[in-house]
């Protein structure tokens, strides 16, 4: 096998499939990159069972043919010599790769792609359709919430549901819930999902802001996302439903207020920086008809801060992380956010005359 291929190509290439690799060893296969030339283009596939990402480039073919290649060590030393307009890799019948670009040479045991494992083909049949754009905003409104511990594996994941002309994706730690809404194509019947949050991560960083559409498809045990020239295969999880999240959120509230989110996200995370090292983050909000009062205390000192508002409802005083509020700002765009408070402080944060995300917070403690 012998091919030609830009150098800065190849890089970003290698540097978007190895994502798929496993974590930590597993096993000689596994670790390798999966190569294979043809029709003047190079595929690259890694896959770790539970996620798996292919994306193909264009190539100088000169002779067809595939190999596996130890995928952190063929990407580092890629990544050091990218810069180079061409590569050239030719592969000998002693399935040695010999890698050369201008003043650059290195040959790299590989092994045949016989031994590695078969892909699970994802059925075509049941998928819906987004913009690109509105895919990856989605992902990232709501991904910061996924619980991170075992305690209920199904909370690691983000469901995701396509019904009628909308799809949402939720996600939960048991201690703040973030939902997001966008439109979709063309309308579906009910599709759903719980997307493991690493498989999500990964394809929000292969998005792109572009108005293009793109098909998600889904199956039992699957789920396929298909790019201009990249493909990502996710396993869902399977193992138990997921929550019943509507029940959780509040109808009926106490307090409305509606506050500028850059002035609050400035006295938010000024206020907050006292309790910082502290596990809760603790921030208390003294919430009055034309003001919020944001402070903390630790045995460093107290910080306050003062933010207008205009509030319809009762005076409040409640005390939340001051992270679980800043993660759901730090992924919104806009002027205004509507904080609504129900029984018990619990606190469901909007943006202002929008439905198209939600932002259900416990509060730390009830502060008489």
């Amino acid at each position: 096998m012998k091919i030609i291929v830009n150098g800065l190509d190849l890089h970003d290439a290698i540097s978007k499939v190895s994502k798929a690799l496993p974590v930590r060893d597993v096993s000689q296969t596994l670790e390798c990159l999966k190569v294979v030339a043809q029709d003047d283009t190079l595929t690259l596939f890694a896959t770790d069972k539970d996620l798996a990402i292919e994306k193909t480039i264009d190539a100088n073919v000169v002779v067809a043919g595939s190999f596996l290649i130890p995928g952190k060590l063929f990407a580092e030393y890629i990544r050091n010599i990218a810069a180079e307009t061409e590569i050239s890799m030719e592969l000998n019948d002693e399935l040695k790769l010999v890698i050369s670009s201008a003043g650059s040479e290195c040959c790299m045991q590989c092994f045949d792609v016989e031994n590695y494992p078969e892909t699970e083909a994802v059925s075509d049949e049941q998928f819906f359709e987004v913009v690109e754009r509105d895919l990856k905003e989605l992902v990232s409104r709501v991904l910061f919430a996924v619980a991170t511990d075992d305690a209920r594996p199904i909370l690691k994941g983000v469901y995701v549901e396509a019904k009628g002309t909308t799809v949402s994706a939720v996600a939960t730690d048991g201690y703040r819930l973030a939902m997001a809404k966008k439109p979709l194509v063309n309308s579906v019947d009910m599709i759903s999902a719980t997307v493991p949050s690493r498989s999500l991560s990964e394809l929000a960083k292969l998005l792109s802001d572009s108005d293009d559409t793109v098909k998600i498809y889904v199956e039992k045990n699957n789920m396929m996302v298909r790019l201009a020239n990249t493909t990502l295969i996710a396993r869902l999880l399977t193992n138990g439903q997921y929550i019943n999240y509507n029940n959780l959120i509040p109808k009926d509230f106490l307090t409305t207020l509606i506050v500028n989110k850059e002035n609050f996200e400035k006295s938010l995370n000024t206020a907050s920086i006292m309790s910082r090292g502290d596990r809760n983050n603790l921030v208390v909000l003294d919430i009055e008809e034309y003001a919020m009062k944001i402070s903390s205390t630790s045995e460093y000192g107290t910080a306050k801060e003062e933010v207008t508002v205009s509030l319809n409802g009762r005076d409040l005083r409640c005390s939340y992380n001051a992270k679980y509020i800043n993660d759901c700002l730090k992924v919104l765009d806009c002027e205004a956010i509507k904080m609504q408070f129900a029984l018990h402080n619990s606190c469901v944060l909007t943006v202002n005359n929008s439905d198209e995300v939600l932002y259900f917070i416990l509060p730390v403690k009830t502060i008489n």
